[in-house]
């Protein structure tokens, strides 16, 4: 029997085609293209069984003819083929198995002729090719690419939970997670000129270098301070930093902002870095408490103590990590803490005090009073960053670019008027009885004698005032006026209404929207914030604050936040209270601790028994530090109340 023609026999199911057809080219290609698109339908009915080819189904009828592939045309006869079924039958199944594959991802039919499926149908041959394990070898061996492999999972119908993957593995790989496997291909990825490897899951690394990461960190905060603050150069801005400025926290922002953008934006979204909101004030919502168990007991507390642990001292040092203290909880410590101050009193120096002991001060004429004997004190620290801060104000001062007003400040509370000798209940529950006048008084006696020497200065200045600008504080704060000496008594009775609980920012407030709208009213001095209130302009004058107060204060801390950023003020502290008592230890610990990190506080700690003209000296030194009260002048006798015309006693 001779042998049929190549052109007379299927290339897929290798029947004679004379013998089916008519002989025609289209019923010979209407033949073939049937055969195919059956194996096709076949295999993605059934891909495990499709390649099972039927041996001996169609009889070769010539051993030595050149046979190829009906899939990727590879010759039979080649070295890397034995000549056997067996053989065939491998490389037509893997090749079967690789259309599979392809076949998932195939585009949808296209008519026949139309430039799309000629171009697909291009594209699909290629990707059959390079599948075969007889295509050419690819190019250069592809990086490692986790986040194409990561994609790959997450975006194929294969992925899994956890749970379901444990299901997986115990029960065996199935026959489509076989066939993925045995043709998984990896893609090649333009590698990075550096030669280190990048990874990019989850948005990690991105393949920049840490100048790169730097950068958009600072431009991220950047983004987030403009935002909030408006361009740079903007009112806002320029408030902003010089509240950095003056609560030297400067660099621990600037290190937040390039190195840690979610702190810094944490911070930023709380204030921190901004001046406390006049609303805040108003409605106290740094002086709420935390609950018990909290380290913090108020937010105002919280905020001064992380800038405090965190900013620089004035001399550019650090200082140690500080905590806060709390009564119920740290009571032991707090009461230690001020008997150890306490047991820092000495006697004071007998020559200065035989010049300065006057018949007018307030104990030698109290008749409730048993003791004549002047108390002993803790020394008073005058740090060295307050003496340079007052040196500079003394040269502006001198050389007519600085000038200075004065106001004072006094605290007129239920906790002044307290009857030492009847008991004072401490926050221990402890009752201490002191042999002293009340608060109040001392204080009334005091202001009465810095009157004496404030409004001299102030008429040199504005020869048409009479007094001093007053403010007190309890529970709101009120503006007195202008209290003068020459009619103290009037305007002290008239005036002063005692109680309430103590509020120091209530009176500060007061004192600062005051100072401020004289101030621009009179010389166009101040810019108003709607949302932090008013703001100091250059070339204002510089307002000395003398203060008196009890150490009472339910806001406190909030005070010490407000004086540690504002720079156009100088704040002397006077704080009067019971001899002997730790809780009045306690409170000027902290105050001493004030003027230790703020250069613009001055403190001065008054209890017991009290020299009334040593205390007017050094409160009077710090309030003026150019011309000062001179020895002869403190020591003038008709700035003493006389004993006939001493107030009632005014504690209840």
């Amino acid at each position: 029997m001779a042998p049929i023609p190549r052109e007379d026999e299927c290339p897929v199911c290798h029947v004679t085609l004379s013998r089916i057809t008519d002989g025609s080219d289209g019923a010979r290609e209407s033949h073939v293209e049937t055969c195919i698109e059956s194996h096709f339908s076949g295999l993605m009915t059934h891909p495990a069984s499709a390649s099972k080819i039927p041996q001996n189904s169609h009889p070769r009828e010539s051993e030595d003819e050149e046979e190829t592939c009906p899939i990727c045309h590879t010759s039979y006869l080649t070295k890397d083929f034995d000549g056997s079924d067996s053989a065939r039958e491998a490389h037509f199944t893997t090749c079967f198995e690789s259309q599979s594959t392809s076949a998932k991802f195939a585009p949808p039919p296209e008519p026949p002729g139309s430039p799309h499926s000629l171009n697909r149908a291009a594209t699909f041959d290629s990707r059959v090719a390079t599948s075969s394990k007889f295509a050419p070898p690819p190019g250069s061996p592809p990086s490692y690419n986790r986040a194409a492999t990561f994609d790959s999972k997450a975006m194929s119908s294969g992925a899994t939970f956890p749970s379901e993957k444990g299901a997986a593995s115990k029960s065996g790989p199935t026959p489509s997670m076989t066939t993925a496997m045995g043709n998984q291909q990896s893609v090649p990825v333009q590698t990075p000129s550096s030669g280190s490897r990048r990874f990019s899951i989850f948005g990690l690394g991105g393949g920049k270098n840490k100048e790169q990461k730097m950068d958009d960190r600072v431009t991220k905060a950047d983004g987030l301070m403009r935002q909030r603050w408006g361009p740079p150069g903007s009112p806002i801005s320029e408030m902003v930093r010089r509240y950095w400025e003056a609560t030297r926290m400067e660099q621990h922002w600037e290190y937040l902002r390039a190195q840690h953008p979610k702190q810094f934006k944490k911070y930023l979204d709380k204030g921190y870095m901004e001046p406390i909101p006049t609303y805040w004030v108003q409605n106290r919502q740094l002086a709420y408490l935390y609950p018990e168990p909290s380290t913090w007991e108020t937010p105002a507390e919280k905020r001064l103590y992380y800038l405090l642990n965190n900013g620089v001292m004035p001399d550019g040092s650090m200082h140690p990590v500080m905590r806060p203290l709390n009564i119920n909880r740290d009571r032991y410590t707090i009461l230690r803490r001020g008997m150890e101050r306490n047991a820092r009193q000495v006697h004071l120096d007998a020559q200065k005090l035989a010049q300065y002991q006057s018949p007018g001060d307030v104990f030698q004429s109290d008749k409730q009073i048993k003791s004549h004997d002047y108390s002993d004190q803790v020394p008073n620290t005058v740090y060295a960053a307050r003496t340079a801060a007052l040196h500079e104000l003394a040269e502006g001062i001198l050389h007519g670019t600085d000038h200075l007003e004065t106001m004072l400040l006094i605290d007129v509370s239920g906790s002044m008027t307290w009857n030492p000798h009847m008991g004072v209940l401490g926050p221990d529950g402890v009752t201490r009885f002191h042999d002293q006048p009340s608060n109040i008084r001392l204080v009334q006696h005091l202001v009465h004698r810095v009157l004496q020497h404030m409004i001299p200065r102030q008429q040199k200045e504005h020869p048409t005032q009479l007094g001093i600008d007053t403010v007190t504080f309890s529970t709101y704060g009120r503006y007195m006026g202008q209290i003068s000496a020459n009619r103290f008594k009037q305007d002290w009775n008239r005036q002063v209404h005692l109680g309430g609980t103590t509020q120091v920012m209530q009176g500060w407030q007061t004192v600062k929207t005051t100072y401020f709208q004289h101030q621009h009213e009179n010389y166009g001095h101040g810019r108003w914030d709607p949302v932090f209130g008013w703001q100091a302009t250059p070339g204002m004058p510089k307002l000395s604050l003398l203060v008196f107060l009890d150490g009472e204060a339910q806001d406190m801390d909030e005070f010490e936040l407000e004086l540690l950023g504002e720079t156009w003020a100088y704040v002397t502290i006077a704080l009067v209270g019971m001899e002997n008592c730790p809780h009045h230890h306690s409170h000027a610990i902290e105050l001493e601790r004030v003027a230790k990190f703020n250069p613009h506080v001055g403190f001065f700690d008054v209890h017991g028994r009290v020299c009334e003209r040593m205390v007017v000296e050094d409160l009077l030194g710090s309030v003026y530090p150019v011309d000062p009260p001179s020895y002869s002048e403190i020591l003038k006798p008709e700035y003493d109340l006389p004993p006939d015309e001493l107030p009632k006693y005014s504690a209840y």
